[in-house]
């Protein structure tokens, strides 16, 4: 059984945080947008939970920043340290390994938690993160598109094709093909543009033939949130941990207070001699999370493909050690919303705007985030 076709201005593949971003910037500018999810919710997986400087910039330029901090419950942590390994203490205990490297912070009297990063007032460098779940971020992004008034989101809905890619000369629509997971029944929606932000197994980007060369890193990550006591010597900030095998990365989900509890995002690289004697249940069990407790990148070969656009972990993917990942996937929405306002409510013409959009992110990612997420990869196996 098909339905009619249901029109938007711009379709979006996806309900993660970038097709979510994408469609709050969107729609603050009055341009209509329909997102189409698989999932029956958003998801509550533990994925990314800290977001650099720049992407900070761009959530408060659109005016989010402040529910994210108050709806969303982050908060922000300043500078970033790399330490080996924590140590056994004369009492049977542990203590922190030695501190390698820390990036420079704010100016402990200039610092707000609760507000957007500022440059020291002594000009110096520093970094902050913004913590906060994706999942908390996405359910933020939601609310405030659906508050615009031009964004809706549906659940249960799965591409199954697109009819028209919108890539000849007369072709003013993208067509696509949708199943209702709920009610077993398929309908055709059209727009002026479609974008792809469904992720590193994007069947958008499948179904239009973009490929996708590069490798796969050979580890297997696993990310757990723990409630852990903040030592007087302990981590404080976001923290990297330096191993051979099962270098490790601590980010705060709670804003943590030395003497007190919060919760921790821990997240490590398993041994790849585990990966083939034991099974994904076997490395799920709390024994063996508990014992390290104690102790990708791809990119396609293009983000474009006549009306239809690539964005986030759809158009690269890179090794999500470092961080760089997902803030780089909100950049993409940044980039891809201004294009697409330009076309839709400046009149800008849309073929030399998509195709800068493409070649200006696929470069982001060759020449900067590839090369940092490997690098940072590879130097958290190095100990002395």
């Amino acid at each position: 059984m098909s339905a009619k076709a249901t029109s938007a201005e711009v379709l979006i593949v996806g309900a993660g945080p970038v097709g979510l971003f994408t469609a709050l910037r969107l729609g603050q500018a009055g341009v209509s947008v329909t997102v189409l999810e698989k999932d029956g919710g958003l998801s509550q997986l533990p994925r990314a939970c800290m977001f650099y400087p720049q992407v900070q910039f761009a959530l408060d330029e659109a005016k989010v920043y402040s529910d994210l901090i108050k709806k969303g419950g982050g908060f922000r942590t300043t500078g970033l340290d790399i330490r080996f390994p924590p140590l056994p203490d004369a009492n049977g205990g542990k203590k922190p390994g030695q501190l390698v490297a820390s990036f420079p912070k704010e100016d402990a009297a200039e610092f707000n938690p609760e507000g957007p990063p500022r440059a020291p007032m002594d000009g110096s460098p520093a970094i902050s993160m913004l913590n906060i779940p994706q999942s908390q971020m996405c359910q933020v992004f939601m609310d405030r598109a659906i508050e615009t008034g031009h964004v809706r989101v549906l659940f249960s809905k799965e591409l199954i094709s697109i009819e028209n890619e919108g890539s000849g000369e007369d072709d003013a629509q993208v067509s696509i093909r949708v199943k209702d997971l709920a009610s077993n029944t398929e309908s055709r929606y059209a727009a002026s543009l479609l974008i792809g932000a469904d992720g590193g197994r994007s069947k958008t980007r499948s179904i239009l033939g973009i490929s996708f060369p590069g490798h796969t890193w050979p580890e297997k990550l696993v990310a757990t949130d723990v409630w852990l006591r903040n030592e007087e010597e302990g981590p404080i900030t976001t923290t990297l941990l330096m191993d051979p095998v099962h270098y490790t990365i601590l980010s705060p989900l709670t804003r943590p207070i030395r003497g007190e509890v919060s919760k921790w995002r821990v997240t490590f690289a398993l041994n790849p001699e585990d990966l083939e004697t034991r099974t994904d249940e076997d490395l799920l069990t709390e024994e063996y999370i508990t014992q390290h407790y104690d102790r990708s990148w791809r990119l396609a070969a293009n983000f474009r493909k006549g009306r239809c656009l690539l964005a986030g972990d759809a158009a690269h993917v890179n090794n999500v050690i470092g961080g760089l990942g997902l803030s780089n996937c909100l950049l993409d929405s940044v980039a891809l919303s201004d294009a697409l306002i330009m076309i839709l409510r400046e009149g800008k013409p849309m073929d030399p705007l998509l195709t800068m959009y493409s070649d200006e992110r696929r470069q982001v990612f060759q020449f900067f985030i590839d090369p940092v997420s490997s690098w940072v990869s590879s130097r958290r196996r190095n100990t002395p």
